[in-house]
């Protein structure tokens, strides 16, 4: 499980515009360019078979709440605020974060929240589904790492290959995807895992996992 988090107050607040000229100079230079983070980012953390924990213990404002949105699960401190301002700075939103917000709350309501760049509370965000619970925020590390500790303890294996399933059901249809859950649970009925689980389950004791 890999668990992103602020260090400090915040999350992340994006992009430091007291140095902008200073970066869209650097664009131009050889090397890799956070450009090419942009675009992969996302990307990255989808395909990565484990879970990955978004703790937002602060402001996540603009390419900050897009590395949020990125995650898998996003758990928030009650003082946390994500905040879509691209707009207000004259740009619009970048680090795959269209792509991420359209697919957490629909197109009309990304359409509101990017446009009005309005800062969203924690309950707000749980309630249009852009986090999954909020945290008091001193207890915020402690129960994410209790969480990531619960989902170390499923079947590597099945946890992997399930988060693939979820995110290829945002462009499948219904029979594309039972397809693909019964290639899936195919891979997983040989798998020494879930032999273990039978057995635990039976023997009425917790399952040692391998991921094999």
């Amino acid at each position: 499980v890999l668990v992103i988090t602020g260090a400090g107050r915040g999350f992340c607040s994006g992009a430091d515009l007291s140095n902008r000229d200073e970066r869209v100079a650097a664009e131009n230079e050889p090397g890799l360019t956070s450009t090419e983070l942009r675009y992969g980012f996302a990307a990255e953390l989808q395909q990565l078979e484990i879970p990955v924990i978004a703790a937002v213990n602060g402001a996540a404002a603009g390419a900050g709440m897009a590395i949020a949105l990125a995650c898998d699960i996003r758990l928030m401190s009650d003082r946390a605020r994500i905040h879509p301002g691209f707009l207000k700075i004259g740009l619009g939103p970048d680090w795959a974060a269209s792509w991420t917000m359209t697919r957490l709350v629909g197109h009309a309501k990304a359409m509101e929240l990017f446009w009005t760049s309005d800062p969203i509370d924690a309950q707000q965000a749980v309630a249009i589904g852009l986090a999954n619970r909020v945290i008091p925020h001193d207890d915020l590390m402690t129960e994410t790492l209790a969480f990531a500790d619960r989902l170390a303890s499923m079947a590597p294996f099945a946890v992997g290959l399930t988060k693939r399933a979820i995110y290829a059901a945002l462009n499948n249809d219904a029979t594309q995807q039972a397809q693909l859950e019964e290639l899936y649970q195919s891979w997983l009925r040989g798998s020494l895992d879930a032999g273990e689980g039978a057995r635990s389950f039976v023997e009425k004791r917790d399952p040692q996992f391998q991921r094999r």
